[in-house]
């Protein structure tokens, strides 16, 4: 008499080391165990795979390294087991306000209570695969049984135009500082937001902002921080300028203050130039490092210490100096842009960011960015970008 084998469930193992032996032996009886690629792309790896079993050992509290896991969960079938540490508490808040296809369990969990939520994790996988089907169905026939669907389409489309009117229209020119910006979102509305503003005769401000998540939620959190972000106090009959590090304080403390329940996170970094003596006045709070490219073809990465935004209400940031000459360029990023750059999509350091943006770092400024949206449209196309995207350029002409 034959046999008949009896197919595994496929567990991918989502971690940068090896899967511990005590967990290998506690599920190998009854999952078929694969280790995806760090190099390619998560989401496609994840086809066909039941659960995703994700040990962030080391990057719980990288909002990037975590937004990009989730993403890849987003796009695929499977339900996501993190093993947390304790004291990852900002991947641990990520997971609670982004919610989604995942459940979180403590990393020093016994190996028999994950083998326990793995096989809760994978009844619940062919609901997700269910529902997703009939999602694709209604949006093949193209919701037409479905008249909200469209009134729905339409209030994205009036928020996309609202937040685009929160961008500056016009970019100042003060002294030799010129500026550009490039912004994509990556469907209707987007989590990324920036803004150039002439704080008075000589100083500019400038920020990228890049919320954690997707979608209204994310979109919302930016219209705020537009809003909220105070650069300029008005003092009797004088004015002063706040300092970075005072005005990413005080936004800080008005994002947590609203206890938002949907998307809470976001990184940034906001920058002070004064035109005349050309010094840069900037702070980071869990936002990519921005770049200086010199005439020469030699760079700085501005990189400083900051905590990403809307974790804790009384978190205090520091603002750092650099002196800029003529002929620098600084690019502002999020990392949206980078991983649209990158092959394979992950994150590196910002030294990596720097070799990738450079073909394009000495060409004039709007070439620069013409040439940079016709590579994101042909990534786009090709699906190898999925995040919104955005630079802000300050040049020093020469």
């Amino acid at each position: 008499m034959l046999e008949t084998a009896v197919r595994k469930a496929r567990l991918a193992w989502v971690s940068q080391d090896p899967i511990p032996a005590p967990l290998l032996q506690a599920v190998e009886n009854a999952w078929d165990v694969v280790v995806p690629d760090p190099a390619a792309p998560l989401a496609g790896q994840l086809a066909g795979a039941a659960v995703a079993l994700v040990c962030p050992d080391g990057w719980g509290d990288d909002p990037v390294r975590m937004g990009a896991v989730l993403t890849a969960l987003e796009a695929s079938n499977a339900v996501g087991v993190f093993l947390m540490d304790a004291g990852a508490h900002v991947g641990r808040q990520i997971l609670r306000i982004r919610g989604g296809q995942f459940v979180c369990l403590d990393a020093a969990a016994d190996p028999g209570e994950i083998r326990a939520e793995l096989a809760a994790a994978a009844a619940l996988q062919p609901t997700i695969r269910r529902l997703r089907q009939q999602l694709a169905a209604l949006e093949k026939t193209g919701g037409h049984e479905h008249p909200s669907l469209e009134e729905l389409d339409e209030q994205i489309r009036l928020a996309a135009k609202l937040q685009q009117d929160f961008l500056p229209g016009r970019l100042p020119e003060v002294g030799p500082v010129r500026f550009g910006a490039l912004y994509r979102p990556y469907r209707w509305v987007s989590g990324d937001i920036y803004d150039v503003a002439r704080l008075d005769e000589l100083h500019v401000g400038l920020y990228v902002v890049d919320a954690v998540g997707h979608g209204l939620p994310a979109a919302l959190l930016t219209m705020f921080i537009k809003k909220a972000l105070q650069t300029k106090r008005i003092i009797d009959h004088s004015y002063e300028i706040v300092p970075p590090h005072l005005a990413l304080e005080e936004l800080n403390a008005d994002i947590c203050e609203q206890d938002l329940p949907s998307c809470q996170f976001c990184s940034a970094v906001y920058a002070v130039v004064n035109t005349r003596t050309l010094e840069l006045t900037y702070c980071r709070a869990g936002h990519p490092v921005p770049v200086v490219f010199h005439a020469d073809g030699t760079w700085d990465c501005l990189d400083a210490p900051g905590a990403l935004l809307g974790v804790a209400p009384h978190q205090e940031f520091s603002s750092s100096r650099y002196q800029l000459t003529p002929g620098d360029r600084v690019v502002l990023y999020t990392d949206g842009a980078e991983d649209s750059l990158r092959p394979g999509g992950t994150s590196g350091e910002p030294e990596s960011f720097a070799r990738l943006i450079e073909p394009w770092a000495a060409l004039p400024r709007e070439q620069m960015l013409l040439q940079l949206v016709d590579l994101f449209e042909s990534r786009s196309r090709a699906g190898a970008v999925r995040d919104d995207v955005t630079l802000v350029l300050l040049d020093v002409e020469k």
